[in-house]
C-alpha cells in the first residue's frame, strides 16, 4: 500500500468512526437507527451537591467579584459550579453529551464555556451575546467519555466580560445524557431490551401536513408513557441557534415545548399542521418515546425523511424578517426599542399571518401597549417572571400595510425590562 493510500484509509476510518458516535440533535441523513438516551438533569440543593445564594444557577465574569455595584448584589456570589450526577457504567455508553437551557446574558457577553472534572474545557457555541443580541439558546456538547466519572460530574462554567457592562448569564436547567446501547442491562430490566419504534407519515387528507403514529409492537405500548413529535423543517427559529433548518422546538422547565406535539395514547396518533410553513421538499419527523417506569429514559426512532410540504397552485407562505434588527433589543426605564417590516405585497393577498416571537420577560412596568405591530398591542411577554416565552399570535391581514410595518418595544420599569430574543420578531404569511 502507498503512503498516500494509506492516509486515505486512515482519514476514512477516523470518518467513519466519528460519525458512528451517537448525536442526539444530528441532522436526519445522519440518523440511521433509533437510540435510547438516559438524561441527568442538575438538581438545585445542598443535597444534590449544589448550595446556591440565588434561586437560580448564575455565570459570572471575573470583573463582577469587584465590581462597585454590581460586587455587592447576591448574583455575583454565584462561583459558576454545579454537579451532576450520573451514575453510570461509562464502559457501557456510547456517547454523552451535555445539554442546557441558557440564558445567553447581557449582551456583549463572551467566550462562555465549561470545564468537566478539570480535563477538558468545552466551549459554548456561540448565538449572537457576544455580537451584541439578547439571546436564549439549547446548546448540545458532545462529552469525551473520558472526562466524565460515575457519580458527581463537577461542571465549572465562565465566561469573559466582553463588550457588556457585566458579564453574566444563566443556566435554567441542565443535563448530562447518555446514548445506551440496545445491550444496556438497566433497559433489560425495564423489559425494553427488544424495543424497537417508528415512525409513519401519511400525507394529510386536507390541506398541508401530516398524519403521525408510532409503530412499534403490540405488547411494549403498555410501557410507553407519551410521544413527543420533533419536526426537521424550514421555519421561525425559535430555538435560537441560528438555524432556520433544524430540529425545532426546544425545553423549558426540562418539558418539550414548540415542538409538534405529545400523544400520550395508543396508537399515539398527532395531525401536524403545516400549513403556515414555507414549500419544502426535506423535512423531517422523529418520535421521542418516553417510558412509565423511567421519565428520564427516551427512545429516539429513526426520522421520516424526505417529507414534502406543498400548497396548491398560486398559494405561498413566507417568512418576513425586520431589516433594521437592532442589537441589544431590550427595553426598560422608558428606552424606546424598534424595527420594522418591509412587506413587498399587497395585503389583500394575505389569507393568513401569524406573529412569531420570542422575549425575556423582565416586566413592563406601568406599559400596558408594550410590544405593538402597526400599533396594535401583541402581548409577547406577560407578567415579570423573567423567563423565555415563545409567541405565534395570530394577525389579522388587514393590519398589515405594503412598505414599512414597524414594530415598537417599550417597558418603563427600573428592573430587567423586556429581552426581544434573537432571531427577533418575524412574519409568516400565507398569501395567494
Amino acid at each position: 500500500m502507498t503512503r498516500s493510500s494509506c492516509l486515505c484509509a486512515c482519514l476514512a476510518a477516523l470518518l467513519s468512526s466519528a460519525a458512528a458516535i451517537p448525536e442526539y440533535d444530528a441532522a436526519p441523513d445522519r440518523q440511521t437507527r433509533g437510540r435510547f438516551w438516559r438524561f441527568h438533569w442538575y438538581r438545585q440543593g445542598i443535597e444534590h451537591g449544589n448550595p446556591g445564594q440565588e434561586m437560580r444557577f448564575r455565570i459570572n465574569a471575573p470583573e463582577a467579584s469587584l465590581h462597585p455595584t454590581f460586587g455587592r448584589r447576591p448574583e455575583a456570589r454565584e462561583n459558576g459550579m454545579m454537579l451532576i450526577k450520573a451514575e453510570e457504567d461509562l464502559s457501557r455508553l456510547l456517547a454523552a453529551e451535555l445539554y442546557a437551557e441558557l440564558w445567553g446574558g447581557h449582551p456583549g457577553t463572551a467566550n462562555k464555556r465549561v470545564t468537566i472534572n478539570g480535563r477538558s474545557t468545552y466551549a459554548l457555541p456561540p448565538v449572537g451575546t457576544e455580537e451584541g443580541h439578547c439571546t436564549y439558546s439549547y446548546p448540545a456538547v458532545p462529552l469525551k467519555l473520558t472526562d466524565l466519572v460515575c457519580g458527581f460530574n463537577a461542571l465549572q462554567f465562565a465566561l469573559d466580560q466582553g463588550t457588556a457592562f457585566w458579564g453574566h448569564a444563566l443556566i435554567d436547567n441542565a443535563a448530562v445524557r447518555a446514548a445506551l446501547p440496545d445491550t444496556h442491562p438497566d433497559l433489560a430490566k425495564l423489559g425494553l431490551n427488544r424495543f424497537t419504534a417508528s415512525v409513519v407519515a401519511v400525507p394529510a387528507s386536507e390541506g398541508a401536513g401530516y398524519e403521525l403514529r408510532l409503530e412499534c409492537d403490540a405488547g411494549a405500548v403498555p410501557l410507553i408513557a407519551c410521544v413527543e413529535y420533533a419536526g426537521w423543517y424550514r421555519g421561525y427559529d425559535e430555538n435560537g441557534n441560528r438555524l432556520g433548518e433544524d430540529w425545532h422546538g426546544f425545553t423549558k422547565h426540562r418539558a418539550a415545548h414548540a415542538h409538534l406535539g405529545t400523544a400520550v395514547a395508543a396508537p399515539f396518533r398527532l395531525r401536524w399542521d403545516a400549513s403556515m410553513l414555507p414549500a419544502q421538499t426535506d423535512a423531517a419527523v422523529r418520535a421521542i418515546v418516553r417510558f412509565a417506569a423511567d421519565p428520564e429514559l427516551v427512545f429516539a426512532t429513526i426520522p421520516a425523511r424526505n417529507l414534502a410540504i406543498t400548497h396548491p397552485d398560486g398559494v405561498q407562505v413566507l417568512i418576513a424578517a425586520p431589516r433594521d434588527l437592532p442589537d441589544r433589543f431590550w427595553s426598560r426605564a422608558g428606552q424606546r426599542k424598534s424595527c420594522s417590516f418591509e412587506l413587498d405585497i399587497d395585503p389583500a393577498r394575505v389569507t393568513r399571518a401569524e406573529l412569531h416571537c420570542v422575549a425575556w420577560t423582565g416586566g413592563a412596568g406601568a406599559v400596558e401597549e408594550y410590544f405593538t405591530l402597526n400599533g396594535m398591542l401583541f402581548p409577547i411577554a406577560e407578567g415579570s417572571r423573567h423567563e423565555v416565552e415563545y409567541s405565534r399570535l395570530a394577525v389579522d391581514p388587514r393590519l398589515l400595510r405594503r412598505g414599512r410595518n414597524p414594530v415598537d418595544l417599550l417597558s418603563d420599569t427600573e428592573h430587567h425590562g423586556i429581552e426581544i430574543l434573537l432571531p427577533g420578531p418575524a412574519l409568516i404569511i400565507r398569501c395567494r
